[in-house]
């Protein structure tokens, strides 16, 4: 008997299963999250079979006790050890046919922004392995998506985000793994509405707040309503574990196992990125590049350090990086070298 050999778009698929099986797993890191954005970035192949398989443990995740699932679960399961294999076995059997069911999904929306490349739209996680009320959300670089969670809350999350969500019982939790999200919080003052964000967890009844996350700073952009925000760890030993209550129109600042400090800012400009906009005013030009490359694949290059310290004002659209140096160009004495893949600005010559 001659074996079978599996078509090269199975064999896409299921490295798409194995991938899916590593993050649901939580065994990705940084490392992992690096070499799966190479992955994807290698054929367009990669990305639609990673997205299929993606919108299809939705599908799983959110109908687990329907008999159609029940059954794909039990004949995947029962194909054998491979749980990568298991796992696309089922997502197959829901992207041919059972997405009939999806009437009851999350409402998800994939918002592409200019000039940036769109890996897929957001992610549920697999269905065996989870309870109800559980999914993984994530947003490629340059992308925003909106999904309405269970409870009928919204959230929105910016550019290359990484969103768990975890409800149960005694609360409807969800945690920032990377990235920016704003949350639109339905009200329910007996099961409370949790940010997990690093070190961090931000409680809400009935709110609009923005959370980012910088490396393992978190900050907190309060638009209506009222928060608490709490540290998980002691910021230092012997201190006792800090909590805030913050109030709409401020903005707290959390650095890692650090004390918290709060003020008033301008809110509209902290989430002006729901607009397909970021906002400077006398920024540092050095971290106004910083946020244009946020939203892009070809980011804007600063050829020589001194030229950071240029002040910076005004509105610019997100996922437009060459517009960004043209702009600078105009302002500055600087210039646009477009001869690379990313723009670069250098001194203008004297």
């Amino acid at each position: 008997m001659t074996a079978r050999r599996a078509p090269a778009h199975e064999t896409v698929l299921e490295t798409a299963a194995a991938w899916l099986v590593r993050e649901d797993g939580g065994r990705l890191g940084a490392d992992g999250y690096a070499a799966l954005e190479a992955w994807l970035a290698e054929d367009p192949a990669h990305r639609a079979a990673y997205a299929a398989a993606r919108g299809a443990c939705d599908a799983a995740a959110r109908h687990a006790a329907d008999p159609q699932m029940m059954e794909l679960r039990a004949a995947a399961l029962a194909a054998g050890p491979d749980r990568s294999a298991s796992l696309w076995r089922m997502a197959a059997g829901i992207a041919a046919g059972v997405l009939v069911l999806s009437s009851g999904l999350a409402t998800v929306t994939a918002i592409k922004a200019p000039a940036a490349s769109r890996i897929g739209a957001v992610a549920a996680r697999f269905a065996p392995t989870l309870p109800p009320g559980s999914a993984l959300y994530r947003t490629d670089v340059g992308e925003r998506s909106t999904v309405v969670l269970p409870d009928g809350s919204v959230a929105t999350l910016n550019t290359n985000s990484v969103l768990k969500v975890a409800y149960n019982g005694s609360e409807r939790g969800v945690r920032l793994l990377k990235g920016q999200a704003l949350f639109e919080v339905a009200h329910n003052k007996r099961v409370p509405f949790q940010v997990y964000a690093g070190d961090r967890r931000i409680t809400a009844v009935g709110t609009v707040f923005d959370v980012r996350l910088q490396g393992e700073r978190v900050k907190v952009a309060l638009v209506e309503g009222v928060v608490k925000v709490a540290s998980i760890t002691a910021p230092r030993p012997q201190v006792p574990r800090e909590q805030v209550t913050m109030t709409a129109g401020e903005l707290l600042d959390a650095p890692p196992a650090a004390a918290m400090s709060v003020k008033t800012a301008d809110i509209r400009r902290a989430t002006s990125w729901r607009e397909g906009v970021v906002v400077f005013d006398d920024a540092p030009l050095v971290d106004a590049v910083a946020e244009i490359n946020r939203y892009t694949t070809h980011p804007v290059v600063l050829a020589d350090a001194g030229i950071g310290a240029y002040r910076v004002s005004g509105v610019f659209k997100t996922g437009d990086p060459e517009r960004f140096a043209e702009a600078m160009s105009e302002v500055f004495p600087l210039t646009v070298d477009e001869s690379g893949p990313s723009p670069e600005l250098k001194p203008r010559p004297k």
